[in-house]
């Protein structure tokens, strides 16, 4: 019986955010230069190679064009623009349990506009240095606490959901007269983000 699971779930991370509503993404498209150093010498007339550089090729994504998607799609668009390299990831479902890591320029953006069919977008992304595959799967967050303000009284936060693998929405009632709240995640030997700023110890909260 097969072990394949289906793509459904996979996203692109460009710059720590999230890009939305991406249909599809291929790649990157690895690929090895190879070196002809058949001689006079070669065995048999043969030619032979030796290993060459390593390209990491590229990515190409389609997608539903999102206007709204500020830190995706426009940034992705922005960045097309002025050049500049960013982290990226490409997170498969949680079945699969991997992802890919590499920095990569924003090389292509392109709309498509048919009178019968949705307004799509596509990209491409080209990869600088080494991909690196990611088969561990990471325990995720082993705390989120947080606090609202309701005017000048800090109040904790009540979160529903446990933090746990593969739950990316958590949810916390407030009352109208919230001005603004604060979220803490704690996760053990892990790097994390929020809304694309790295959080680091005390400084360990953002407004959102």
């Amino acid at each position: 019986m097969t072990s394949g699971v289906p793509g459904f779930g996979t996203f692109l991370i460009w710059n720590y955010r999230k890009v939305l509503e991406i249909l599809s993404i291929s790649g990157p498209s690895q690929s090895r230069d190879t070196i002809d150093v058949t001689s006079h010498g070669s065995t048999d007339k043969f030619r032979e190679f030796i290993a060459g550089p390593i390209a990491g090729g590229e990515v190409s994504l389609d997608g539903n064009l999102i206007v709204g998607d500020t830190y995706g799609q426009i940034a992705f668009h922005t960045d097309v623009q002025g050049g500049t390299k960013r982290n990226c990831f490409i997170v498969m479902p949680m079945a699969v349990g991997g992802a890919l890591s590499f920095e990569a320029f924003a090389k292509g953006f392109e709309g498509s506009y048919p009178f019968d069919d949705k307004i799509g977008i596509s990209g491409s992304l080209q990869v600088t240095g080494k991909p690196t595959l990611l088969t561990a799967q990471s325990t995720g967050m082993t705390g989120l606490t947080g606090y609202a303000w309701e005017d000048i009284e800090k109040l904790p936060l009540v979160i529903a959901e446990t933090p746990l693998p593969g739950t990316y929405a958590y949810t916390a009632p407030v009352v109208t007269t919230t001005t603004h709240v604060k979220i803490t995640p704690v996760a053990d030997t892990h790097t994390i983000y929020a809304q694309g700023v790295l959080l680091d110890g005390e400084s360990d909260k953002i407004a959102l």
